[in-house]
C-alpha cells in the first residue's frame, strides 16, 4: 500500500504527472500535453502491457447527430443521456457530462491517429451507439501512445507508486515509485489518478465478498491492483459506488486466472441447462438469451457461495455454439460427464431426468426453464458435453468520487485541491449497476480529457518551472523468431480459433472475415486462409494476446508455416525444402554451362558471335526451345494440378462468382490491395508502415512479367524470321531490360525491409524460402542484363549457358518452391471474393452476422 509521500529529498519534477497508462491515463496525459503542460505518464505495466484493460476492448459509445463512417445513423446526446438514466446512473449531472463529451471525443481519437472499423466493410454488427476499433484495442492503445509521445508526454514503465501525496494537500505533489532504476520520487503541480481499479487484487475483493472473491478471474490487466486508489480512500478521498461491485461476464474456467480478455467468456447457456457442484440448477437458462446473458451469468455466479458452474450441452447443440477458447468436454452419458467434470453424479443424473421429463410432457423443473425461439432445448440424452464456468471481472464500479471537472472529492465536501481522476477509478460515479456496451472506454475518454485540461490550466499557474524527467520509456522487449511448431496445422488452427473467438481484427484484412465464416477451420479451410495471409503483420502488433502473453497468439508465423507446408507438398521433407530447392537451382545453374563446356567446341563457345542467329551458334534453337518447353510445360502442368488440389480443399461457405466478383479478385492481385492498400494501410507499434514493401513486390512482380513477355516478344520474331539477339530498341531487348532492372530494384527493397524488419513475426522456414527465392530471382535478373551488356563479346556463349540454365533452375523449382505462392494467392483471392459477393447478396447470410459480437 502506498504511504505518504515525504517532502524531502531531490525529486525529478513536472507539471502534470499522470499514473496509469490505460485509456483514461493516455487520453489525460495527450490532453494536458497538447494544453501547453509538461506531462508525465507512470505505468506499473511493462512496455508490452501497456494499455490496461483498453487492450480487451473493441467498440466506444460515442454521440453524433449524423451518419458517419463508423456508425450507422444517428444517437443524439439526450438518447444517450436517457440510456444512462435507464441503467440507473447513481449522479445525473456526471452522466449528461458523459453523454456531451461523448460528442466530439471519436473525431479527437481520429485526429491523434486511432482508427474506426467502417460499416462499409460488412463485417461488423449493426450499431449506431458504438463505434469499433480497426484492429481492437491493442491497436487503440498503439495509436494513442505515438500520439502522446509526438506531444511529448514522458512514458515511464514499471513504475510502481509506493507514496502519494494526502488529497488535502495544497502545495506541490510528490510521488514515490519503486522503478527499474531503483527508488524515485518525481514532484508535480497536479497529478491524474486513472490506474484503474483492484480487479486483480482477490485478496481485496475476497474483504468484500468473501470467499468466493478468491474464484473471480480478472479478465483485464493483471495490474489492476488498485493500491493508490484505497490508499486515498483511506485518507479522505470519498467514495463512489459499492465496494466489490464490478463488470461482470460469465468465463471459462479453464482459462487463464488473469489477462485472458475476451476469448474467456462462455457463450451457450440458453441452449442447455446450467448446473453447480451438487448438480443441480439454479437459474432460468432461457429467460435472457439477448447480449445480455453475458453479465447476467456472471452476476448470477459471483453472488453464489461457491461460484463455481457447469454448462452442460446435448450432442444437438453444440453445433450452435459460437467459437470458444476451449473445446467442451465430452463424454458418452451423464456419469461419465460428471466424472471428468467434477460435478457430483448423483445430482446430475436427477436434474438430467428432472428436465427430460419435462421435454417429455412433464411438470416443469426447479427452477422453470423458459423455452423459445432464442433458447431451445432439446433432450439431454447420449452423449454430452460441458463447459466450466465462473465469474469474470472486466473492471471495477468502486472509486473515486469526482465532480464534473473530474477532481476528485474529499469525505468533507470539498474538493482535492491538486488531484484528478479519470477512468476505472471513478467510474462508480458515473455507472449504476447495469452496463452499456462501450461506456466504460467513454468514460475514460471523456473524463481523462477533462482530467488532463484542468490539471494542465492548475500546473500552469504553478509558480516552479518544471525540470525534465530523466528516465525514458522502456522499449518492448524483442522476442527471437519462434521455433518451428511441431504441428504447423494444430498451430494455426489454435491461433485462428482465438481469433475466431475474438474477433476484434476483422478490418484489418481479408484473413480474419473469411475465419470466422469457417469455424470448424478444417485442414482446407487453413490452407485457403493462409494463402490469403500476405504477411504484413498488423495483425500481430494489434493483438493482445501476440507473444510474450499466454496465448502467444502469432499469426503471421502460423500462417507462413502452413505456406511453406503447401509449397514443399508431402514429397520434400520438411526442413529441407530450401535446401533442396537451392540445391535443383545450383545444379541447372552450373550444370548448364558445364555441359555446354563439354558439347561445344571452345573455338564456338569461346568465338566472338555477333548478329541474328549469333546466340543459336552457341545453342540451338531446338535445345532452347525444346527445354524450356519441357522445363515450363512440366512445372506448369504438377503446379496447376496442385492449385485445382488447393481449390477444391479449401471448399467453405457458399461462393457467387460473379463478373464483378471475379473483377474485384484480379484487381485484389494486381494491386496487392492486402498489403496496405486502403486507409490507413498496414501498421506496426511505430504507426503505418508505408507502401514501401508493397512497391517493391510490383517492382518485383511486374519486372518478372515483362521478362516473360520479352520472351513472348522474341518468340513471335522468330517465327516472323527474325532471329535473337535482337537491336536495342527492340521489343525483347527493351523488355527485358527493363523487367530484369525493376527485378533488382524490388529484390533490394525487399531485402532492405527484411534486414530491418521485426523478426519475431517471422518464421525460419519461410525466412529460409524467402532468401532463396530472392536469390534464384536475382540470378536471374543479373545474368539476362550481364548477357545482354556483354552478348558481342567472346563471353557471351557462357553467359548465355549460365542465364539458360537459371531459367531452367527457376522453372523446375516452380511446383514447389516459394514463386508458387502467386497462383495459390490468385485462386484464394478468387474464392475470397466469390464468397464476399455471396454474403452480400440478398436472403443470404452476411458476414457481420456471422461476427462474433462484442459484450452488449
Amino acid at each position: 500500500m502506498p504511504a505518504p509521500a515525504t517532502e524531502t529529498g531531490p525529486a525529478d519534477r513536472t507539471q502534470v504527472l499522470v499514473i496509469g497508462g490505460g485509456f483514461a491515463g493516455l487520453c489525460a496525459a495527450i490532453q494536458a500535453a497538447r494544453d501547453g503542460a509538461q506531462t508525465t505518464l507512470l505505468d506499473a505495466a511493462p512496455a508490452h502491457l501497456r494499455g490496461g484493460n483498453a487492450r480487451h476492448c473493441r467498440n466506444i459509445r460515442l454521440a453524433h447527430l449524423d451518419e458517419t463512417p463508423w456508425q450507422r445513423d444517428t444517437y443524439p446526446v439526450a438518447e444517450f443521456t436517457a440510456d444512462m438514466a435507464r441503467m440507473g446512473t447513481p449522479d445525473a449531472a456526471l452522466a449528461a457530462v458523459l453523454a456531451e463529451g461523448a460528442r466530439d471525443l471519436g473525431p479527437w481519437l481520429a485526429e491523434l491517429g486511432v482508427a474506426f472499423e467502417p460499416w462499409a466493410d460488412g463485417n461488423l454488427p449493426y450499431s449506431r451507439r458504438t463505434a469499433f476499433f480497426r484492429g481492437g484495442g491493442q491497436a487503440l492503445v498503439n495509436a494513442l501512445t505515438r500520439a502522446a509521445q509526438r506531444a511529448g508526454v514522458e512514458i515511464r514503465h514499471e513504475w510502481h507508486v509506493t507514496a502519494l501525496p494526502c488529497p488535502t494537500q495544497t502545495g506541490p505533489l510528490r510521488v514515490a515509485a519503486d522503478t527499474p532504476d531503483g527508488h524515485r520520487t518525481i514532484q508535480a503541480a497536479a497529478l491524474v489518478l486513472a490506474c484503474g481499479g483492484y480487479g486483480g487484487d482477490r485478496d481485496r475483493l475476497s474483504e468484500t465478498l468473501g470467499p468466493r472473491g478468491a474464484g473471480i478471474a480478472n479478465r483485464g490487466t493483471p495490474h489492476q491492483r488498485g493500491a493508490p486508489l484505497h490508499w486515498l480512500l483511506e485518507n479522505g478521498a470519498a467514495a463512489a459506488g459499492q465496494p466489490g461491485d464490478g463488470h461482470l461476464v460469465a468465463v471459462d474456467a479453464r482459462a487463464p486466472l488473469d489477462d485472458a480478455g475476451i476469448v474467456s467468456r462462455v457463450d451457450g447457456m440458453q441452449l442447455g441447462i446450467v448446473v453447480d457442484a451438487t448438480g443441480h440448477r439454479f437459474m432460468d437458462e432461457g429467460e435472457t438469451a439477448t447480449p445480455a446473458r453475458y453479465s447476467t451469468w456472471g452476476r448470477a455466479l459471483a453472488a453464489r457461495p461457491d461460484p463455481r458452474a457447469w454448462l452442460v450441452l446435448g450432442a444437438d447443440t453444440l453445433r450452435h455454439l459460437p467459437p470458444m477458447l476451449y473445446p467442451p468436454i465430452r463424454a458418452d452419458g451423464a456419469a461419465a460427464l460428471a466424472l471428468q467434470s467434477g460435478i457430483d453424479a448423483a445430482g446430475l443424473a436427477a436434474t438430467l431426468a428432472q428436465v427430460n421429463a419435462h421435454l417429455s410432457g412433464g411438470p416443469p423443473p426447479d427452477p422453470p426453464r423458459s423455452r423459445w425461439d432464442k433458447a431451445p432445448l432439446a433432450p439431454l440424452t447420449g452423449p454430452l458435453a460441458a463447459i466450466p464456468m465462473q465469474p469474470g471481472l472486466a473492471f471495477t464500479r468502486h472509486g473515486l468520487a469526482v465532480d464534473a471537472g473530474a477532481r476528485v472529492q474529499l469525505t468533507n465536501g470539498a474538493p482535492a485541491p491538486r488531484l484528478f481522476a479519470a477512468g476505472t477509478a471513478m467510474c462508480g460515479a458515473v455507472l449504476g449497476q447495469g452496463y452499456l456496451s462501450g461506456t466504460a472506454l467513454t468514460i475514460a475518454g471523456v473524463f481523462g480529457r477533462i482530467a488532463g485540461e484542468n490539471a494542465a490550466r492548475q500546473a500552469r499557474e504553478a509558480p516552479a518551472a518544471p525540470i525534465k524527467c530523466r528516465t525514458a520509456a522502456a522499449p518492448r522487449p524483442v522476442a527471437p523468431p519462434p521455433p518451428p511448431s511441431a504441428d504447423p496445422l494444430a498451430e494455426a488452427r489454435r491461433a485462428l480459433n482465438i481469433c475466431n473467438t475474438c474477433g476484434f481484427c476483422t478490418g484489418l484484412c481479408d484473413v480474419f472475415p473469411a475465419a470466422q465464416a469457417r469455424p470448424d477451420l478444417t485442414a482446407g479451410d487453413l490452407r485457403h486462409l493462409a494463402h490469403l495471409c500476405h504477411d504484413c503483420r498488423s495483425c500481430y502488433y494489434d493483438c493482445q494476446y501476440a507473444p510474450p502473453h499466454d496465448f502467444a497468439v502469432n499469426v503471421p508465423a502460423a500462417m507462413a508455416e502452413m505456406r511453406t507446408r503447401e509449397y514443399r507438398s508431402t514429397l520434400i521433407p520438411r526442413g529441407r525444402e530450401a535446401a533442396i530447392m537451392a540445391a535443383v537451382f545450383t545444379l541447372c545453374l552450373l550444370g548448364v554451362p558445364l555441359a555446354a563446356l563439354l558439347a561445344v567446341p571452345a573455338p564456338v563457345l569461346f568465338a566472338v558471335q555477333s548478329g541474328p542467329g549469333a546466340f543459336y551458334a552457341v545453342i540451338p534453337h531446338g535445345v532452347m526451345s525444346g527445354g524450356a518447353a519441357l522445363a515450363f510445360g512440366g512445372a506448369g502442368a504438377l503446379l496447376a494440378l496442385r492449385v485445382v488440389r488447393f481449390w477444391r480443399a479449401g471448399s467453405g461457405p457458399a461462393m457467387r462468382l460473379s463478373p464483378g466478383a471475379m473483377a474485384r479478385a484480379l484487381g485484389d492481385v494486381l494491386r496487392l490491395r492486402n498489403l496496405g492498400g486502403g486507409t490507413p494501410g498496414c501498421e506496426d507499434r511505430a504507426g503505418p508502415t508505408g507502401t514501401a514493401r508493397r512497391w517493391a513486390h510490383h517492382l518485383l512482380a511486374y519486372g518478372f512479367g515483362l521478362t516473360f513477355l520479352a520472351t513472348m516478344a522474341g518468340a513471335v520474331l522468330h517465327r516472323a524470321g527474325h532471329l535473337a539477339p535482337y537491336p536495342l530498341a527492340s521489343a525483347p531487348v527493351l523488355l527485358g531490360g527493363v523487367g530484369g532492372i525493376a527485378m533488382l530494384a524490388g529484390l533490394a527493397g525487399l531485402e532492405w525491409r527484411r534486414r530491418h524488419a521485426d523478426r519475431a513475426p517471422a518464421t525460419p522456414g519461410m525466412e529460409r524460402a524467402d532468401r532463396v527465392l530472392r536469390a534464384q530471382l536475382a540470378v536471374v535478373a543479373a545474368s539476362g542484363l550481364v548477357l545482354l551488356a556483354a552478348r558481342d563479346t567472346a563471353a557471351m556463349g557462357v553467359l548465355l549457358a549460365l542465364h539458360l540454365g537459371s531459367v531452367l533452375g527457376l522453372a523446375l523449382c516452380l511446383p514447389f518452391g516459394k514463386l508458387s505462392h502467386g497462383a495459390y494467392r490468385a485462386a484464394a483471392l478468387l474464392r475470397h471474393a466469390g464468397e464476399r459477393a455471396a454474403w452480400r447478396a440478398p436472403g443470404l447470410t452476411s458476414a457481420a452476422d456471422r461476427g462474433h459480437h462484442p459484450d452488449r
